[in-house]
């Protein structure tokens, strides 16, 4: 079931004949955990969204940091829905060390830090006996070596993942090219070290090795970036160009002291315990409210719009889509929209991002889906304007006309 479910979403909503390789190719590999940290910043969600207390969130799951995250909002229930398996297994991994551990040291130790080994002993004395039966058996399963996949938080957790193990590589290439990385994400804006790291990040990205990486479709699966996606990232620039700019907004527009994402990209782990540079759901002064809150998150593995179709009119609060429409096809997106039409309470607001600047609602093709829905510029902007990620070409908030 999970294989199917990826690979109809892949296809984009083509037939089997329309259907490429690459798209194939794809499905196959997004099936493996792929995110141990979502990459989009549930803070500037929440700016966005101005959600009432006691609001039902549907969002898609990926890592599970955000879905957490949105207990800060005081939500009434989360739905956290996902075609991948793998992601939905690290979600409940984190329910269950919410519930297990004794207290936010112990939290701290397994998902924040996450390479110790005495993490494999909390897992197996705390976390797995609350665990469900598939989410058990993913976190159980060895590989080729007999090493289980829990041991993962032994040796540091964030270097795992189709994306962590991307990142890896790229680590060992800017090493190559002498890029003092520390720098990058320490040093001041006008220091020497830093705008010579600057400098030599540039040549690499513009490099004839960088273009042949970048170009290669199949290398950017570990970004978790479809074939369609890709089309859209580009926009019609070089990808060596625009992955470079977006690399450098990720660094250079937000304090690096504060984002966690500069931190995953540049360190590839969070700076320490506390409450300062760590997404909501690992600071310390958030863990009795995700303790609290823990029974309010729902985990379904499911097709969104599937979901939506199934629950009762005028139920939902807020809608976040994550990246997902660049996956899909008009008929899909329409229909999807529909089904978020029927489901939303008046009130609805809807906030999904895309590789490229513009919002596919304001496309000729889903004229139909602007005469029910409008686009909040101004929560568009903060949204865009708070992301700490910096990834992501546009963020977009729509509400009812």
């Amino acid at each position: 079931m999970n294989t199917q479910l990826i690979a109809d979403a892949v296809r984009n909503s083509r037939t089997e004949g329309e259907a490429t390789v690459w798209d194939r190719l794809f499905a196959f590999w997004f099936r493996r955990l792929v995110y141990t940290q979502i990459w989009e910043d549930p803070e500037a969600d929440l700016a966005a969204l101005q959600l009432p207390l006691g609001s039902t969130i549907v969002t898609i799951s990926s890592g599970g940091c955000n879905a957490l995250s949105y207990l800060t909002a005081q939500p009434a229930q989360v739905y956290a829905v996902d075609l991948n398996e793998a992601h939905l297994s690290l979600l409940k991994l984190k329910l269950a060390g919410i519930r297990a551990c004794s207290g936010y040291n112990e939290f701290w130790q397994f998902f924040g830090n996450a390479a110790l080994p005495a993490n494999s002993e909390l897992y197996r004395e705390r976390l797995r006996p609350v665990l469900d039966a598939d989410a058990r058996v993913y976190w159980d399963k060895r590989n080729v070596v007999g090493r289980p996949r829990h041991a993962y938080f032994t040796d540091g957790f964030y270097r795992h993942g189709m994306l962590g193990r991307f990142i890896g590589i790229a680590h060992v290439l800017a090493k190559l090219a002498r890029i003092d990385l520390s720098a990058l994400l320490n040093g001041k804006p006008d220091a020497p070290q830093r705008v010579e790291a600057l400098d030599r990040l540039h040549r690499l990205f513009h490099s004839p090795l960088a273009r042949l990486i970048i170009g290669t479709p199949a290398l950017l699966f570990s970004l978790g970036i479809p074939p369609q996606q890709r089309v859209l990232l580009g926009g019609g620039a070089p990808l060596n160009e625009v992955l470079h700019e977006r690399l450098l907004r990720l660094i250079n527009a937000h304090p690096n002291e504060t984002n966690y994402f500069a931190w995953q990209a540049l360190h590839r782990s969070y700076p320490g315990p506390g409450d300062r540079c760590l997404p909501p759901y690992l600071q310390r002064s958030q863990f009795e409210r995700m303790r609290n809150g823990a029974g309010l998150i729902i985990p379904v593995h499911a097709n969104l719009r599937l979901f939506l179709e199934s629950l009762p009119a005028r139920e939902v609060d807020a809608v976040v889509l994550l990246d997902s429409q660049d996956w899909m096809a008009p008929d899909e997106i329409r229909a999807l929209w529909n089904a978020i039409d029927r489901t939303g309470s008046d009130n609805v607001r809807v906030i999904f991002r895309t590789a490229g600047v513009e919002s596919p609602l304001e496309s000729p093709e889903l004229a139909s889906l602007r005469e029910i829905w409008c686009r909040d510029e101004k929560r568009s902007a903060i949204g865009f304007a708070q992301d700490r990620s910096g990834i992501y070409g546009g963020f977009h908030c729509y509400a009812r006309r």
